[in-house]
This record gives C-alpha cells, structure tokens and sequence, in this order.
C-alpha cells in the first residue's frame, strides 16, 4: 500500500484528499500541526508528499527542502 503524507492547512480539503486517495487504496496521513512535519514525514515514511504551498509557520517551500535534505532515497521522494 502507498503511503501519501498530506500537508495542508484546511481541515476540509485534507480530509477530502485522505478520502478520495483511499478509494485509489492508497493511505493517506494529514498533518495537523505545522511545527510537527519533520516528525510526521520521518515516523510515517511515506512514499508520496502532497504539499500547500501556504501554511502556517513556514510554507510550504520550506518543508520542500527540509525534507529533501532528510530523504535520502534515489531517485528523491515526490513532492506535488
């Protein structure tokens, strides 16, 4: 099963992604506090990262490149 990590900051539009990428039998895990996303993606290991680019605390081009510091697989982690 594909593990898709959800970075969004509306409730409504996270649960509604995590819905719809389980009919797909796909797994999806929200984040739900901005500061907690280096935890999340490194305990979850997901294979995908769905990404707002407007968030609290720091946006998302910041998590981009956190993670892709911390992802050490080849070719890298996506990140949409």
């Amino acid at each position: 099963m594909h593990k898709i990590m959800i970075v969004e900051d509306d409730a409504v539009i996270a649960k509604a992604i995590k819905n719809h990428i389980g009919t797909w039998g796909c797994e999806g895990e929200c984040v739900t506090d901005f500061e907690q996303v280096m935890s999340l993606f490194i305990s979850y290991n997901p294979h995908l990262v769905l990404m707002d680019i407007s968030l609290p605390f720091y946006n998302g081009y910041h998590w981009c490149s956190e993670i892709r510091n911390r992802s050490s697989l080849s070719p890298p982690l996506p990140i949409i």
